[in-house]
């Protein structure tokens, strides 16, 4: 099932303002081939040919970083709860004192 794609090699502005060549893939059939948007690729060079692959290792190192942010986030969010539950009761039990 080999797709054939004729595409142009753009120029587009790189290090220090000199041209570089730059190769823009896009549209449905991407998807229809597996690439969906937000997905890490691979690219690698092989007998003057460019092989475009999935990369599953990326995307696992990314969902690792993700769910320890999502702890972390949550951790904090339940230390920031508790110490504006304590100040709050503090300024309570306080009244006289100005904040």
């Amino acid at each position: 099932m080999a797709k054939k794609r004729s595409i142009k090699i753009y120029g587009q502005s790189g290090y220090k303002y000199q041209e570089t060549a730059t190769i823009m893939l896009k549209g449905k059939w991407l998807e229809e081939l597996g690439f969906k948007t937000g997905d890490y690729i691979s690219v690698t060079c092989e007998d003057g040919r460019l092989v475009i692959t999935p990369d599953a290792e990326r995307a696992a190192i990314k969902a690792r970083e993700d769910e320890f942010m999502e702890r972390e986030m949550k951790a904090l969010q339940k230390r920031y709860e508790a110490e504006k539950a304590k100040i709050r009761a503090q300024m309570v039990a306080e009244p006289e004192v100005r904040w």
